[in-house]
């Protein structure tokens, strides 16, 4: 009987200490995976020549984020602090080249300053186009791209007259 009851005294206390040691373990896994992962874009500012807007998101609250922008002769560095949910944004004149991000040892590539380039202008074509194509298939008349715009950005408004010319050769408007 002896035997026995000493099992039964150590089972839980074995139990517990693994347990126990066991927990701070899970506790940092959990946490490996509550960090987001850094990820970041570069935007052309409307309207401007030369100045872009960089977004960070997935930096921890409250810490540092560098952004580097640029080439080894003409660079733009900026640091900033991320808010609570880990976002941090700049924006600013950034010569050509490639656009990083950094914060507590993760760095990412956000893109280049061409690409953003790029990436404005067939925004810009396709606005156009969608304005274009919707105001004309309504009236089945050609329309202006610069209606109630005092200077149409030259992507805007080849975009514009794509969907003019779009929504003229469709059936509804033949």
């Amino acid at each position: 009987m002896k035997p026995r009851i000493r099992l039964a005294v150590l089972a839980p206390v074995l139990v517990s200490s693994l347990a126990l040691g066991s927990a701070p373990l899970l506790a940092a896994s959990a946490q490996a995976a509550a960090v987001p992962s850094l990820t970041c874009s570069v935007k052309q500012t409307p309207n401007t020549t030369g100045k872009y807007n960089v977004s960070v998101t997935g930096a921890l609250p409250g810490t540092t984020v560098s952004i580097h922008g640029g080439t080894a002769t003409h660079q733009f560095i900026f640091s900033t602090n991320a808010d609570d949910d880990g976002n941090a944004s700049t924006s600013g004149f950034i010569p050509a080249g490639k656009v990083t991000a950094a914060n507590q040892g993760d760095k990412v590539t956000c893109g280049t300053v061409k690409q953003a380039e790029q990436k404005n202008a067939q925004d810009q074509y396709n606005a156009g186009f969608q304005r274009g194509l919707s105001e004309t298939l309504k009236t089945c008349k050609e329309q202006q791209a610069n209606q109630g715009l005092t200077q149409p950005d030259p992507n805007y408004e080849r975009g514009y007259n794509a969907g003019v010319d779009k929504a003229l050769s469709s059936p509804k408007c033949q």
